[in-house]
Order: structure tokens, then C-alpha cells, then sequence
């Protein structure tokens, strides 16, 4: 994996998150896409895409692609989790409140 790199690019459509059509072998992942003009040294003035891009060999994309799929999959249940460990939480420090004001 490289580091991110700023780029310019004419593309008529605002480019992908990830583009896998482009090489057999690299996929380039990019980030922060935004619509800009330049101007090149001849005063033309070129509208497109400036964004931060990298390159990923194909094998660290499906690895980053699993690894968001199993973060993805485990979000809910980890957030459950915490939920029901709060809500506990929650009713024993009330029950404490409680016991230390004499009602129970």
C-alpha cells in the first residue's frame, strides 16, 4: 500500500471510491474528491476532480474489503452489547441510589 499522493484528474463523472477497472494488478483508492479548476501554464483554465489517491495491490484491497465486511457484520452485535452492559450499569447504580437512601 502507498502513500496517499494529491491528484488531479479530468474525468467527466466524479471518480469512485475505489477504481478496480483501470489495472489488472493495482487498484487505486481514493479520498477528500472534490470538483476543482486549474489553470495550466498557458492560462487554459481545466475543470475536473482534485483528490487524495493511493494504490493497493489487488490482494490488499480484498483484504481491506473483508476486513469491512467483518467490522460491518460485528457492528450490531457489539453495539447490543454495550447497550444491554449500560442498561446494567444503569439499574445497579440506581438500585444503589436507592439502597443508600433507605428505600430498599
Amino acid at each position: 500500500m502507498k502513500e496517499w499522493k494529491e491528484v488531479f484528474g479530468t474525468e467527466t463523472a466524479k471518480p469512485e471510491e475505489f477504481d478496480t477497472q483501470q489495472s489488472p494488478t493495482t487498484v487505486y483508492q481514493r479520498r477528500n474528491i472534490k470538483r476543482a479548476t486549474k489553470t495550466e501554464q498557458d492560462g487554459t483554465k481545466v475543470t475536473g476532480w482534485q483528490r487524495e489517491e493511493r494504490e493497493l495491490t489487488v490482494g490488499e484491497y480484498h483484504q481491506m474489503m473483508l476486513m469491512q465486511q467483518i467490522v460491518a457484520e460485528n457492528t450490531q452485535g457489539i453495539v447490543e452489547s454495550v447497550t444491554e452492559f449500560q442498561k446494567g450499569a444503569v439499574i445497579d447504580e440506581y438500585t444503589m441510589q436507592l439502597i443508600e437512601e433507605g428505600i430498599i
